[in-house]
């Protein structure tokens, strides 16, 4: 079976950098005009971008572009989940219960920028997140689906739903690959903060991922806000 497309892409533009094609302070081309010049969507170029990124070889800036900062990829820790399963098994034990659907222009939403939906809609679905059984929730979702898929809207009042790109799979499908997880400290949003019972601006964990079917199409784009005190993110990892 062939690498996924993005890995492949990382893997030539990696190979380009470090064999002297570019020095360092060059700027790649623009992502709309690199994309087409290597025969691939944006989703996948910016996921060859962000691995070249952690390797330390590009930076991404904004108003500048991408500059190569390195011909050589830079020693670095990082921490995955290695399953897949277990990455989504909230997903499995938890219930979804959803608030408001609309769908948005890709222009009106700084996070929908540059994700390559083929024709610039996308279905914004909110909704919070609880134990089954419990009626306080824990999490706040504001989600984005692309509008290809919109048509999903109806199933998204299913009683104990688990997951809107588990949906995705159902009804179109398209079976979840990949999920990449950004997970970050902020202060809570009122509107996160009244659905899930906390103060506003009071500490709260924030979880964007990226969820991914085959050759690289992103399915979902999540932004999730967890209460602290109810929710644990552990790790583990161990040496045989």
């Amino acid at each position: 079976m062939s690498a996924p497309r993005h890995k492949q892409l990382t893997r030539a533009l990696r190979e380009e950098l470090t064999s002297g094609q570019f020095k360092v302070g060059d700027r790649l081309p623009p992502e709309v005009e690199f994309a087409a010049q290597r025969g691939v969507s944006r989703t996948t170029l910016r996921r060859a971008l962000s691995e070249l990124e952690a390797e330390g070889l590009v930076a991404r800036r904004k108003r500048v572009g991408t500059v190569v900062t390195s011909l050589k990829p830079q020693l670095h820790f990082r921490m995955r989940t290695n399953s897949l399963a277990e990455l989504m098994r909230l997903e499995r034990e938890t219930v979804l219960d959803i608030w408001t659907t609309r769908m948005v222009e890709e222009s009106e939403e700084p996070l929908l920028r540059g994700r390559g939906c083929h024709d610039g809609k996308w279905l914004e679905v909110i909704g919070v997140r609880r134990m089954s059984g419990r009626l306080r929730s824990f999490c706040w979702n504001r989600m984005f689906v692309p509008g290809r898929y919109a048509g999903l809207e109806p199933s998204l009042a299913r009683h104990g739903l688990a997951s809107v790109s588990g949906l995705v799979t159902e009804i179109y499908d398209r079976p979840v690959e990949q999920v990449v997880q950004n997970v970050s400290a902020i202060a809570c949003p009122p509107a996160a903060a009244d659905a899930i019972g906390i103060s506003a601006l009071s500490p709260a964990l924030a979880i964007e991922s990226e969820v991914f079917s085959r050759d690289d199409e992103l399915i979902l784009l999540a932004h999730a806000i967890y209460d602290p005190a109810r929710f644990q993110l552990r790790n583990e990892a161990s040496l045989y």
